[in-house]
């Protein structure tokens, strides 16, 4: 049997990167239900790097609480590259004042039939109109794309509910909204992005990962420690694998 608990790790807060940035009032419900309950339930997920660092694909608004609250190493559930499907989220937002400061804002540039080049996002409205966003500035580098990016984003994200679909499950929202759709972007992109210093905006990309560990509800007076006592590490380890379910996906069968 697959041993998932020989991929959790203690790794220390210096070593850990994040790939997208926060939502303020998510961060501050997540860091509230940490410090209330005094513990992780379920820890973030992560790709060991070439230079050595963690990259958190799944799990930032629990991993920026945890070292809010002074946790000087992060619980992770590393995951093989092989392990997981990397796609983005669509974001269905209501048509509202947002879209007029982005069509009147001078970094965009809009056009009906998609062009040669990465579109920083394509835009359609309920009513079957269909934009390609690119950059004013003749400019494809990593910082400004993603400075483009969180701008638009941050257009929206704040003000208006945002409901998040897998790419491609919706082809044309209902009227009165809009779709915004992200290009894809790959592995290899977004470690170089990361190790440039830069970070994508929160909710923009889509992890699909099987065997996730759930529940663990790990002490956060043990992350909080300079140097981790091994002995109760081991312990709770042995204690998770002899408690440890694996829930396969649920199957509907008639017997009539």
């Amino acid at each position: 049997m697959y041993d998932v608990l020989a991929n959790l790790k203690l790794v220390e807060s210096s070593r850990i990167c994040l790939h997208e940035s926060h939502e303020n009032k998510r961060l501050h419900k997540t860091r509230q239900i940490i410090e209330e309950e005094g513990i992780l339930r379920h820890p973030p997920l992560a790709i060991l790097m070439q230079n050595g660092q963690y990259l958190i694909i799944d799990g930032a608004h629990r991993t920026f609480a945890l070292q809010a609250l002074g946790c000087k190493h992060i619980p992770v559930q590393v995951v093989e590259h092989e392990d997981f499907y990397l796609d983005m989220w669509d974001h269905i937002v209501p048509v509202a004042a947002w879209l007029q400061s982005v069509e009147q804002d001078s970094v965009f540039r809009w056009e009906t039939e998609r062009l040669r080049e990465t579109p920083v996002a394509e835009i359609k409205i309920g009513n079957n109109e269909r934009f390609y966003l690119y950059p004013n500035e003749n400019r494809q580098d990593d910082e400004w794309r993603m400075k483009l990016w969180r701008q638009l984003v941050n257009s929206y994200n704040y003000s208006h509910p945002v409901h998040r679909l897998p790419t491609g499950m919706l082809e044309w929202p209902d009227t009165g909204t809009a779709l915004i759709r992200f290009p894809p972007t790959s592995l290899a992109e977004l470690e170089r992005i990361v190790s440039e210093g830069h970070v994508l905006p929160a909710g923009v990309t889509r992890f699909e990962i099987d065997g996730r560990l759930l529940n663990l509800c790990i002490p956060i007076s043990l992350l909080k420690q300079e140097q981790i006592e091994q002995e109760q590490w081991e312990r709770l380890v042995k204690k998770w694998r002899e408690t440890l379910r694996l829930y396969s996906k649920p199957v509907y069968m008639c017997d009539a």
